[in-house]
């Protein structure tokens, strides 16, 4: 199992960085669960796995992945990862600790992500304690 979420987390992480939207979203399981922050309303299903790759990626807003550290364990790896965003031009910086699990076939069933909303810029709402779909 530990094999299975690693690749998943590695191949998350290089579609993202890729733009390979279809190839991406077909990493997760239809039962998918976003915690995304942990503390927001969860984000279940394949919809949640199109609008989480959309409000990524809306015009002027592009975020890339960069794992810093990856300890998997069983169906599960936890991540410290710099999140860098062009927010209009505006270079920013999100860390996030973040939790993937995967189920036996290895696609994506959740991912928990821990972070601090950034003062000095907006996310998309569909991020924020006030998320708005």
């Amino acid at each position: 199992m530990k094999d299975l979420v690693l690749t998943a987390v590695h191949s998350h992480v290089a579609l993202w960085n890729a733009m390979e939207r279809e190839s991406w979203i077909a990493l997760f399981s239809p039962k998918m669960v976003f915690e995304d922050p942990v503390g927001t309303p969860e984000k279940v299903g394949v919809d949640a796995v199109y609008k989480t790759w959309d409000r990524s990626f809306k015009p002027g807003r592009r975020w890339t992945l960069h794992p810093e550290q990856i300890v998997g364990a069983g169906n599960e790896a936890a991540v410290v990862m710099r999140n860098e965003g062009d927010l209009d031009g505006k270079q920013v910086v999100v860390r996030s600790i973040e939790i993937f699990s995967v189920n036996a076939e290895g696609l994506l069933i959740r991912i928990r992500s821990f972070f601090d909303q950034p003062t000095d810029f907006a996310l998309s709402q569909y991020f924020t304690p006030e998320r708005g779909d």
